[in-house]
């Protein structure tokens, strides 16, 4: 069950997650209350009151590092609820004297169990997940340097982390370009910082790492909302290109390095730029956003417990909702046509109540539309440089089974490319049991050591 509201997903693209928000009341219900959606997410619930007697709240989820306020708070001595409406959910309970909680249901699409009970400040300190790889960087000084630096993107100046292995250099380098979403150089995801991991990895092998925040993002200008693909294209390309002004680096040895919606802007910019040396797919999509998007929702649903009946109903819809903003070139007109199908769909008990306003206006954003029509196969055949793709045999969002195949006849004629699906890994690369969104934040791991070996020694392959 996910409580962070997501960009686009992703990775790559939108994850469609469970939320939370959590109200409480009891003969007093201000303070901290907490307890697991379903037995599986945590959620920390803070209430207070205004001097004129309003309820206050917010819901924080510690292991996705997410908070929200809490909406349309009303309770008595024996009742409690309330609703949020842009995450169409809801949540009724009762007190129970007995066990000192309040006892209901989390509706969201699907109704699973919550209990809230009070929390104290230990309490809610041991709810904080466990990152042991991160937790190992931070324990002892990096064996090789670290460098504040900003680059300039059309509209954009880029702050980022320029991480240099000891010596005088230069260097083999790589540029990490992130999945979607409004990312930071970290690529913190559920609790995870990605990209952190894998530059200290990588670093250590002796090969220099430039991470960034998104346009709009972080330290770094320029407007994160209005930004499309392309736009994260050019600014990984303006990445490239100050790789190359800085005496550290090996300009002839650079590649890139891209997860999820990175892996797709990789090969765009190396097909484009024939002197970048390698590129790396973490992921990356291989049949266009319009399809991919299909999939990965009906995905989602199975994963949420939603029958299979309605999931393919649901997948009907879907191919017709993506279809008919594609075709429609006025934005206007797309959101109309959008807005009609899904509230069809609402009508027809095909979704939810509710959710048609909020659907709508995410994919009918720029970063959508876009998405929906790029093609990867096309830059993927371009490509003349050393490709490794990797896909987690667990992977919900960029599913193997569909990807990998587009992939392999995408780069049929590149005899440097390597295409591997790794066992028992997600999305996120971590290692995993049914590769569910849901299992993000619950796993300590950030990276599978197996990923890191195999995108080290790869590198290393092509730079050394």
């Amino acid at each position: 069950m996910k409580l962070k509201l997501k960009k686009h997903a992703g990775g790559l693209l939108a994850m469609m997650a469970i939320s939370t928000a959590v109200p409480v009341c009891a003969e007093d219900a201000q303070g901290q209350w907490s307890g697991a959606i379903g037995g599986e997410l945590n959620v920390v619930l803070n209430v207070s009151k205004v001097d004129n007697g309003s309820w206050q709240a917010t819901l924080a989820s510690p292991s996705q590092g997410f908070s929200t306020k809490v909406e349309q708070f009303a309770s008595d001595a024996a009742h409690l609820s309330f609703s949020i409406a842009r995450l169409n959910a809801s949540y009724k309970a009762t007190w129970d004297e007995q066990a000192k909680a309040w006892t209901g249901s989390w509706t969201q699409g699907r109704t699973a169990p919550l209990n809230l009970q009070r929390a104290t400040t230990a309490s809610v300190a041991r709810l904080q997940p466990r990152r042991p790889q991160e937790e190992s960087i931070a324990a002892t000084a990096p064996p090789y340097d670290s460098r504040e630096v900003r680059f300039v993107s059309a509209g954009a100046t880029l702050a980022g982390s320029l991480t240099l292995p000891k010596g005088p250099g230069p260097w083999p380098a790589v540029v990490l370009v992130h999945g979607s979403g409004p990312n930071t150089r970290d690529q913190d995801v559920f609790g995870h910082k990605i990209f952190l991991i894998l530059a200290d990895y990588l670093t250590k092998r002796g090969i220099a790492v430039l991470r960034y925040d998104k346009r709009g993002v972080g330290a770094s200008t320029g407007d994160y909302a209005s930004a499309t693909t392309l736009d994260f294209a050019d600014d990984a390309q303006a990445a490239v290109a100050f790789l190359r002004t800085r005496p550290e680096i090996k300009t002839r040895r650079i590649g890139m390095v891209g997860h999820s919606e990175g892996g797709l802007i990789a090969p765009m910019v190396a097909a484009r730029d024939p002197q970048l040396g390698f590129v790396v797919m973490m992921a990356g999509p291989g049949v266009r956003g319009e399809l991919l998007m299909v999939e990965q929702m009906a995905l989602s649903a199975e994963s949420a417990g939603i029958a299979a009946d309605r999931v393919a109903r649901q997948r009907k819809l879907y191919q017709a909702l993506f279809a008919a903003i594609v075709a429609e070139p006025d934005a206007e007109q797309a959101r109309r046509k959008a807005t009609a199908i899904l509230e069809q769909g609402e009508r027809d008990a095909v979704m939810p109540s509710g959710v048609a306003a909020p659907m709508v206006k995410q994919f009918t954003s720029p970063w959508f539309r876009t998405f929906f029509t790029l093609e990867p196969g096309a830059a993927l055949r371009a490509l003349d440089q050393p490709v490794l793709v990797l896909n987690g045999e667990l992977d919900r969002q960029v599913p193997s089974r569909l990807d990998l195949d587009a992939i392999r006849t995408a780069l049929a004629s590149n005899p440097h490319a390597v295409i591997k699906e790794l066992p028992k890994l997600n999305h996120l690369f971590q290692t995993a049991t049914t590769g569910a969104a849901l299992e993000y934040a619950q796993i300590e791991e950030t990276l599978a050591p197996s990923a890191l070996a195999l995108i080290g020694d790869w590198i290393s392959g092509q730079v050394h």
